[in-house]
Parts: C-alpha cells; sequence; structure tokens
C-alpha cells in the first residue's frame, strides 16, 4: 500500500471519528435540553422578574412605575440598611460555632464502640426540630420572667433583676446566633463525622511509626483530608444561615428596632407591612449579592485545597 494510500486512510479515520463525535455531541446536548430548559424556566425566569421588579415602584395594589435604580439608592442612602447588613454578617457566620461544635462532638464519639450510634442520634435531635418549634423552646427558656434559665441565673444572684435581653440589640442578636448555632450545627456534625470514618486507619498507623504525637497526628492527618468536607460544609450553611428567616423573625421580629432585622427579615417587612415589592426584590439583590461574595470565596479555597492534595 502506498503513502497517499495510508494517509488518505488514516484522513478517512480522523474525519468519521469527528462526525462520530459531534454527532454523540448532539445527541448529548438534545438529551438535556429538556432539564436545562426546565431549570431556565423554574430559577431564571423569576430571578430576571425580581431584577425588572426592582426598577419599579411597585405596590402589591396600584399603579406600577418604573424608577430605574431609585429602590437601590434609597437602600445605599438608608443608615438602617447597614444595619441589616452587619446583623445578616454576624448571623451568617454563626456558622464558625458551629464548625467547632460540630468538629469537637465528632472527635469525641468517632472512636466509640458501642454508644456511637446512641449519642450520634442525640445530636441530631436539634436538627430535627423544626426551627419554629426550637425557636419557641428557646423563648421560653430565655424568658425573663418565668424562663427556668435567667430565673436560676437570678435566684443564684448571677443577674439582677433579669436579663430583658430583647430589649437591646447587641444582647437580642447574640442570643438569636447562639440559637442559630444550637439548632444547625448537627448538619455539619454528620459531614464530619462521616468523613471521619472515611480515613484509612492505615494512615494514623503511619504517623505513630514516625513519632506524631495526638495534636500532629490531628493537624497532619485528620485536618488535612477534613479539609474539602468542612468547607462544602461551611459554604451550605453560611449560604442557609443568610437566607434564614424564620427563626430570628419569630425571636425577636427584627427588634429591637432594626438590631436583628436580617436582610431576609427586611426583605419580609417591606413586601408584606409595607407592599413596596420593588423595594423588597432591590434587597433581595443585596441579600444575593452579599451570598456570592461567600460563595466565591469558599469556592476558591475548596479549588486551591483540590490542588494542594494533587500536589
Amino acid at each position: 500500500m502506498s503513502t497517499d494510500t495510508s494517509q488518505g486512510l488514516v484522513e478517512h479515520e480522523w474525519v468519521q471519528r469527528g462526525r462520530d463525535g459531534l454527532s454523540e455531541h448532539w445527541l448529548a446536548y438534545l438529551l438535556v435540553l429538556p432539564t436545562m430548559l426546565a431549570l431556565l424556566l423554574i430559577l431564571w425566569l423569576p430571578f430576571t422578574r425580581g431584577i425588572w421588579m426592582s426598577l419599579h415602584e411597585w405596590p402589591v395594589v396600584g399603579e406600577r412605575t418604573f424608577i430605574g435604580f431609585d429602590n437601590y439608592e434609597f437602600l445605599l442612602g438608608w443608615d438602617t440598611f447597614y444595619i441589616s447588613i452587619k446583623a445578616t454578617i454576624i448571623y451568617g457566620l454563626s456558622t464558625v460555632l458551629q464548625l467547632v461544635i460540630a468538629l469537637v462532638a465528632a472527635l469525641l464519639i468517632v472512636n466509640q464502640k458501642w454508644f456511637k450510634n446512641f449519642t450520634s442520634s442525640l445530636f441530631l435531635l436539634p436538627y430535627t426540630l423544626p426551627p419554629v418549634v426550637s425557636g419557641t423552646v428557646w423563648l421560653y427558656l430565655l424568658d425573663p420572667n418565668f424562663g427556668p434559665i435567667l430565673t436560676a441565673l437570678t435566684d443564684y444572684g448571677l443577674l439582677e433583676n433579669g436579663l430583658f435581653w430583647r430589649s437591646s440589640g447587641d444582647l437580642a442578636i447574640t442570643v438569636i446566633t447562639l440559637v442559630g448555632a444550637w439548632t444547625f450545627w448537627p448538619f455539619m456534625f454528620i459531614i464530619i463525622l462521616a468523613t471521619l470514618q472515611s480515613i484509612p486507619e492505615e494512615h494514623y498507623e503511619a504517623a505513630k511509626i514516625y513519632g506524631a504525637n495526638r495534636v500532629q497526628r490531628f493537624l497532619k492527618v485528620t485536618l488535612p483530608q477534613l479539609k474539602s468536607a468542612i468547607i462544602v460544609a461551611v459554604t451550605l450553611r453560611t449560604i442557609w444561615n443568610l437566607s434564614k428567616v424564620a427563626q430570628p423573625l419569630q425571636m425577636t421580629g427584627g427588634g429591637p428596632g432594626y438590631d436583628t432585622s436580617v436582610l431576609g427579615i427586611l426583605l419580609y417587612r417591606f413586601a408584606s407591612d409595607n407592599g413596596r415589592m420593588g423595594l423588597s426584590f432591590a434587597v433581595g439583590i443585596f441579600l444575593l449579592l452579599l451570598t456570592s461574595v461567600f460563595i466565591v470565596v469558599f469556592i476558591r479555597e475548596n479549588r486551591r485545597s483540590q490542588q494542594t492534595e494533587l500536589k
């Protein structure tokens, strides 16, 4: 067979492979097209509609007027809006406390043989309660007049005349942040415990052979293999914390004043109490931007962690 003939056969084979690959790609696109259209309809249509509404004076009843970026200018020039952002960030960063509790709890029971399942079930109880229920329980426990916790502290002389925490902005945001951490830390506990159980025992045995103590084994073996799981868990919990409304609204109503009005409550107030849907959606856009900042940071950190592991 001549060289030209061989080259022609090779070129023909490559062309045929390219056509087959193109056909497979088009088939794949056609198969996922219904799903993509459904996502476009369900996710992006409401999103773009919300952006359009935020550019209007949009009452629940009455004439709707296009006002451009006036809603955004109003929020940026409103001092209370920055108080709400501060409350949102503080409540969102309760993720750090959730992580600490979850990590300590998982490390304490990961090597248990007899009571691991029972202890894990107890730890998961706060997460099984609806946030409204757990909020009601804590409202009773922390009631300054008849709540058992504050009453006991007053009886033992640790408090004077009770503690009316809902009348203080700093105390109120602290309480709802702690209650939020208590309610949602089991989510991170599940992820961390599952990751701990997947770490091969041989890694710890090798570290012991090289003379590593418990602290060194945690820092050099456990923590590096937990890093990706922790980043994922922190990312999800931070997103959810930033968008939480039910528990803070139930416990403080956003008060005193606007000190605990996280952006979700502010959005609810504009929409429900004032009927200003355009302004409400403008708050939602700012909440989306704030959430996106955390998402980008965590995704970059996760990517950097994975690249380090590959090296």
